[in-house]
């Protein structure tokens, strides 16, 4: 049987098997890198919307007291 498929179909008949046997490893890698890629993308978010709450306190703040000390300068 052998002898009627060329040496080339049956090495490249080998290489796919070869690559089929890495496939499951292969996936479970990047099903792993996309949870802790999804984790980190979170992680930011939240770190994201907590510094724009502190930047608009502290803005927010420094525009009150800003106020507070040109009003009592002026008048």
């Amino acid at each position: 049987m052998n002898e009627d498929i060329p040496a080339w179909a049956i090495e490249l008949i080998k290489q796919v098997e070869r690559l089929n046997e890495k496939v499951p490893s292969h996936v479970d890698w990047v099903e792993r890198n996309i949870k802790d890629f999804e984790f980190r993308i979170r992680e930011l978010e939240k770190a994201r919307w907590q510094s724009a709450w502190l930047s608009a306190l502290a803005s927010a703040l420094l525009t009150g007291v800003s106020i507070t000390i040109i009003n009592s300068v002026l008048f």
